[in-house]
């Protein structure tokens, strides 16, 4: 456990935010992130307090099942602090390119909440350790993540853009990581 500890913290901080909404002591609406509640109401907060909010159990489920399987991985290969450089800049640098490339497309009210899009830089990560130690014979180990990544985020109501922002995102900090 100790080799997994910021993996583990990060899921309780997401099932404590997730509880709170529920006893509604916070609300998922005043956590979430769009444009135009970002940059047009200056709530900068909401990049991070985005990432930590989550509306449903299945929600909340899935997402911190993911975590802890590509989280205890990619902490084990980069450390502890990697995870964090890893995670924080994933869903701050990941949810920023979201926003805006939705701003872009003029999609300023979209909110989105949730730790996908972290998760996924995450992901970005495991790919790269992956294919750097195993090349692309191991492709069967990338295939199965890669397609249920597509499926989710090709979903109704799935915020896709920040899924594969945010994988981008992690795969060019996970690569500066392997080369420090």
């Amino acid at each position: 456990m100790s080799n997994s500890f910021l993996t583990f913290l990060l899921i309780l901080s997401n099932v404590i935010v997730f509880f709170m909404i529920r006893t509604e002591k916070l609300d998922a609406d005043e956590l979430s992130s769009s444009y135009h509640i970002v940059f047009n109401r200056q709530q900068y907060y909401r990049i991070l307090s985005a990432g930590f909010a989550h509306e449903d159990p299945v929600h909340l489920l899935m997402n911190m099942i993911s975590l802890y399987n590509v989280g205890t991985f990619v902490e084990s290969y980069f450390g502890h602090l990697g995870m964090f450089v890893l995670y924080f800049g994933s869903l701050i640098i990941g949810k920023l390119l979201t926003l805006y490339l939705r701003h872009y497309n003029h999609d300023d009210y979209t909110a989105s909440l949730g730790a996908s899009g972290a998760i996924s830089g995450l992901l970005g990560a495991y790919f790269l350790v992956i294919v750097r130690y195993y090349g692309f014979s191991a492709f069967e180990y990338l295939l199965r993540p890669l397609i249920s990544l597509v499926m989710i985020s090709s979903m109704p109501g799935v915020d896709g853009t920040s899924h594969f922002c945010s994988m981008a995102v992690g795969l060019v900090i996970a690569y500066v990581l392997m080369m420090l």
